[in-house]
């Protein structure tokens, strides 16, 4: 049977026209679009980083642009449906069902959905996160262990943290929420030591990745965890929560709280936050006087302060409710305002100022 020529961008036709085939390069470009949507970036995102890394658009421009990146993610071509379409006053509109496997997929129905799921929040929300990090490893997969709703990625400010859809939607259940990076943190802590040498080897990819290749790993790792974690239950305030009903604010990390994981089909495992960093150096400054010594802002003060402690400068900013890029920032102000060039420097300055300002005090 002859196919007709107008196949989809990333098919071409073989010499008798009786099968389609992919254009490998194509059919790669295709489902890393379908890669970037799932991980919550949108169309103009994609469009923006496509063309500033030269990939060719399929049309007669090269070019891409935001339209063409949405029709390519409504089109259900890329599983390998074709739709007949005839006009109705001028228009296109399907005529008929689809023809299912008329073309070869592309992608496959998981990857599919986990873009159009993302394309709805995206749209709910007003925008598609422009970042250069994908910012929920977890979007779809994890649930609130009392109301059993889903558990929502949760951006106030600077704070990242997971809270329960229905707290968000101020429909009940217990007004707790996990801060983003310590909940990532204590799940690939225990996801390291389960059976899947894969799921092992992408954290590992991540965690020794450069800022540059950071994003295509992460989105590695997401995809998998959506093919392998059966379930995902989140304890925000432990098995047997106290209740803080609206207009009570949304606490942050109950102690108790923890998360129930399965793997495929194995058996439920429990995870618990991590302890605090090993390397809690026990020493306590006065941020205020730490502010005035230095000529620092009390928010540089703070983020010195807390280095000293022996926080890492991502688990300050954490600790901050600051974005990574603005710890960085300021502690790149905070170099220049006291003439150090690293933060063992500047820790070391923080101490020595302070003992000699106890000292005079005494």
């Amino acid at each position: 049977m002859k196919k007709h020529m107008g196949c989809p961008g990333w098919l071409g036709l073989t010499d008798d026209r009786t099968e389609f085939i992919f254009i490998p390069e194509r059919a790669a470009i295709v489902k890393r679009i379908f890669e970037m949507s799932a991980s919550g970036l949108g169309g103009y995102t994609i469009a923006k980083k496509l063309n500033a890394s030269g990939v060719p658009g399929f049309g007669s421009s090269g070019r891409w642009d935001q339209s063409t990146i949405h029709n390519m993610l409504r089109s259900r071509a890329t599983l390998g449906e074709y739709q007949k379409k005839r006009k109705v006053n001028g228009k296109e509109m399907p005529f008929g069902k689809p023809v299912l496997g008329y073309y070869p997929a592309v992608i496959d129905e998981v990857l599919f959905q986990a873009a159009q799921q993302a394309r709805v929040e995206n749209l709910a929300s007003g925008r598609g996160r422009k970042g250069n990090d994908i910012a929920n490893l977890f979007d779809g997969m994890a649930t609130c262990r009392y109301c059993k709703g889903p558990v929502r990625f949760h951006s106030n400010g600077n704070a990242k943290s997971l809270v329960c859809s229905s707290v968000l939607e101020r429909q009940g259940c217990h007004r707790y929420r996990w801060t983003y990076r310590d909940f990532e943190l204590s799940f690939l802590a225990l996801a390291r030591g389960s059976a899947d040498s894969k799921l092992v080897e992408l954290i590992e990819n991540v965690e020794a990745a450069s800022e540059a290749g950071k994003y295509e790993r992460r989105i590695e790792l997401m995809l998998h965890l959506r093919e392998t974690v059966s379930s995902l239950r989140v304890a925000m305030a432990g098995s047997e929560p106290p209740m803080n009903s609206p207009p009570a604010p949304i606490a942050r990390d109950n102690p108790k709280r923890f998360f129930e994981v399965t793997f495929g089909d194995s058996s439920p495992v429990a995870g618990v936050p991590l302890p605090p960093p090993s390397a809690d150096t026990g020493i306590r400054l006065d941020e205020g006087l730490l502010s005035k010594r230095l000529n620092l802002s009390p928010r540089q003060a703070a983020l010195v302060a807390s280095l000293v402690a022996g926080r890492s400068l991502a688990q300050t900013a954490e600790h901050l409710e600051m974005a990574l890029s603005t710890a960085r920032w300021h502690l790149r102000t905070v170099f220049e305002r006291t003439k150090t060039h690293s933060q063992d420097d500047l820790t070391d300055l923080a101490c020595t100022t302070f003992k000699r300002l106890k000292a005079s005090q005494e």
